[in-house]
């Protein structure tokens, strides 16, 4: 559903690229939500898995070649271990989801969403970023190239609103319409 106003002259113009941009941001939230929902449901999948190769490759280091490890501890700790990826992937699954229900609504309330987006993006970069330095190097052109298209999708949004609000608001200004009999004028009419 299109929620572009029909405006005359230039402003139609610019209108229509910016729900064009705004068409781009639903793109994008989409794409980040498919990719965020694919990647988190994999390391969900295979968090044991994924678990078990990290504790096989500490154990493997020089450091811990020549020790005895206490089987319950290691237990536990892959136990909590393995627990905590499924939270932080499940997390990641539900974020996911949200740029869905963003891109599906983008066009019906476009300033908060692609706000919220910007900084649902940002912060989630930071945090996995906080967690594991080596996820803001991986995929850093389109990292970028998503935080471009998203700030341009903000800047279009603000714009488009801005556009779409003086045009409602130039619409309801009614003419000044005849009285019919018995009404009064009132002071900002012009009398006749």
């Amino acid at each position: 559903m299109d929620t572009t106003p029909e405006l005359g002259g230039l402003g139609s113009l610019a209108q229509s690229a910016r729900a064009k941009q705004l068409g781009t941001a639903r793109g994008i939230l989409l794409f980040v939500g498919v990719v965020t929902i694919l990647g988190n449901a994999f390391f969900f999948a295979f968090a044991e898995k994924m678990v078990d190769q990290a504790i096989d490759q500490e154990l493997a280091s020089p450091e811990y070649r020549n020790l005895i490890v206490d089987q319950d501890e290691l237990a536990t700790h892959r136990e909590r271990a393995v627990l905590i990826t499924k939270v932080i992937n499940g997390v990641g699954v539900g974020i996911g989801v949200l740029y869905l229900f963003f891109g599906i609504y983008v066009k019906k309330y476009p300033v908060p969403i692609t706000i919220t987006s910007l900084v649902l993006y940002i912060g989630s970069l930071a945090v996995f970023g906080y967690m594991d330095p080596m996820s803001l190097a991986r995929g850093w052109l389109i990292k970028i190239l998503i935080i471009v298209g998203l700030f341009k999708a903000v800047q279009a949004a603000i714009a488009f609103e801005s556009e779409r609000k003086s045009f409602a608001e130039e619409s309801s200004v009614e003419p000044n319409v005849p009285l019919s009999r018995g009404e009064t004028p009132s002071l900002d009419a012009p009398q006749i």
